[in-house]
């Protein structure tokens, strides 16, 4: 219940305040005696002291009828004066009476003390009504004035209140649409010298050529001029198919520098051109930009163009550029630029990026941005249930070119050899660096024509289709095949290079009593060259056998060369 309601007595409970009191209960007739027409649901619950009884009872008597809301009673009056204006009911005809003579005979009765100390009871509690709104604070009086204005306003008043509301109605449409008309007026008149304006205050700016094709008004969605076919740099490298903008109103009036809203709707902007507005000052004391829309623009970063972008470029109070966010329709991709000592320092955030057959998470590459990549930018991504950081240049200014420095750290080594176009001869995870880089015409094919180099440490894997230690303990030249080497920890280097196969130096591996050293090379069609040596220490014994590895991946067998 709202505790700023007034609460006011009906005929009904004006009955039964004139019942005996033990009549019903008796905290209900408390409260109907406390029903004033003054006093709001808030004064009566601290008069009282029990709120939620109160509240209650108040409930209860507005159920019966013995009590009603202000705003109740003066929508029912106002329903009753509306019919009798409309002649639908008479009010009630009050019959004239005589007159009493006047004199001593005709005197009326003098009052007793008990009418007088009633009458002064009222007219105190009159007087504290009106004088301070039943201790209401002054906020209570401005929420009661406005809520009977609004009640007024929206459906009091019978039919003369429909008049006037709907008179209101079309005085705000035509200011409305007198306001529209009166901006896209303004507009008009002003736009027969906006082109050669932006033509020479743009180029002032960029230091480079701009030609405006056309000027025109549109909404977009309210009046604003519309620029199109716009050309910037010589023989119009960049081009905005569409801008939308207007004036700043109250800064226009007012005689400031106006903050622009600009929106671009198609187009192609060069790196170039945004390397040029990182280094910008001030366009000047006229116009400012605020910030710039951008819709279905493309950007060409050497042979690779992103397309489809969508974002806003924002500028800072004296109108320098200081940050982009710009999202391609597909894929899933952020492009973040940030201004930072006259260049500009890019990110590139994707929740997921296709490499061969597998996935990077989280990707997120941020540095240096060029006129046709990136220069040693970080690169970090979830990759193979493990992690990938590291540095990384980007070059596409031909090809794409790209070489990094990376981190594995705990890497799934199976899906690491697979990826290569092997299948998975070793097992475990994988950590240590690597070097990578790679020239593809496409991003897609990247995978397979990258080239891998760097050093490996593998814990708690295995080798798959060798069994050193069943190897060890036969005699003579037979060839052993099959079977599964674990070991504690595998430590060496790896060489992947496209087309050729992969090169692996096993620098140590150690698998309890046995440790092994060797070099393994499988080419692109997957046959196994390569030697082992494997030492077994007991405490009585030391034996050290050289092996040949041969055959393919599939059927990969161990030649005993001698002891």
């Amino acid at each position: 219940m709202d505790r700023f309601s007034v609460f006011c007595r009906t005929e009904a409970g004006d009955r039964m305040m004139a019942e005996p009191k033990g009549s019903g209960d008796r905290l209900t007739r408390s409260v109907l005696e406390a029903v004033d027409g003054f006093s709001t649901v808030g004064e009566l619950v601290t008069r009282l002291k029990d709120g939620k009884s109160v509240q209650r009872a108040l409930t209860e008597l507005e159920r019966a009828g013995l009590i009603e809301t202000l705003d109740a009673r003066m929508a029912r009056v106002a329903e009753q004066e509306a019919r009798w204006l409309r002649g639908d009911e008479a009010p009630a005809r009050v019959e004239p009476r005589e007159i009493a003579p006047s004199g001593p005979l005709a005197a009326e009765p003098s009052p007793s003390a008990a009418d007088k100390r009633k009458q002064s009871a009222e007219n105190r509690r009159l007087e504290r009504a009106l004088g301070s709104g039943s201790q209401a604070s002054i906020f209570d009086k401005i929420r009661v004035f406005f809520a009977t204005l609004g009640h007024r306003a929206v459906s009091g008043g019978g039919k003369g209140g429909d008049k006037i509301r709907r008179g209101l109605i079309v005085i705000v449409a035509l200011l409305v649409v007198g306001g529209i008309g009166a901006a896209v007026a303004a507009l008009a008149w002003q736009a027969s010298t906006l082109r050669q304006r932006v033509e020479q205050d743009a180029a002032a700016w960029l230091g480079e050529p701009v030609k405006v094709g056309r000027v025109g008004v549109a909404f977009h969605p309210w009046p604003v001029f519309e620029l199109g076919d716009i050309q910037i740099g010589e023989g119009g490298t960049s081009r905005i198919d569409r801008a939308f903008g207007g004036p700043d109103w109250f800064r226009w009036v007012t005689s400031q520098p106006q903050r622009l809203h600009v929106a671009l709707k198609g187009g192609s902007l060069q790196p170039s051109l945004l390397a040029r507005l990182s280094g910008l000052d001030t366009p000047g004391r006229v116009w400012r930009l605020k910030e710039i829309q951008v819709d279905e623009m493309s950007v060409p970063v050497g042979k690779t163009v992103l397309t489809d972008l969508a974002g806003s470029f924002v500028f800072s109070g004296d109108g320098k550029w200081e940050s982009a966010r710009l999202k391609p329709k597909e894929p899933a991709v952020t492009y973040e630029l940030l201004v930072q000592d006259g260049g500009i320092l890019a990110s590139v955030i994707a929740p997921e990026w296709k490499y061969g057959e597998t996935k990077l998470d989280n990707v997120l590459i941020s540095g240096r941005m060029g006129l046709s990549g990136m220069d040693d930018a970080q690169f970090s991504a979830n990759w193979l249930g493990g992690a990938i950081k590291g540095v990384v240049s980007l070059d596409l200014l031909s090809r794409v070119a790209v070489k990094g420095q990376f981190k594995l750290d705990a890497l799934n080594f199976d899906q690491l050899v697979a990826l290569m176009g092997t299948p998975a001869l070793v097992s475990g995870r994988v950590s240590g660096p690597m070097a990578m880089s790679a020239e593809v015409d496409n991003l897609e094919d990247l995978a397979n024509a990258s080239k891998w180099v760097g050093s490996f440490s593998v814990a708690d894997g295995s080798i798959n289709r060798i069994d050193l230690v069943e190897a060890m303990r036969r005699s003579g030249n037979a060839p052993i095949s099959g079977g599964v080497t674990r070991f504690n920890i595998m430590e060496g280097a790896v060489v992947r290079e496209p087309a050729k196969g992969v090169r692996v130096e096993i620098r140590r591996l150690d698998a309890g009593a046995l440790s092994a050293s060797g070099r393994i090379q499988v080419d692109a069609e997957g046959v196994v060259r390569g030697a082992l040596r494997s030492e077994v220490k007991t405490p009585v014994e030391r034996i050290v056998r050289l092996f040949s590895v041969e055959g393919t991946l599939k059927t990969m067998q161990l030649r005993p060369q001698g002891e």
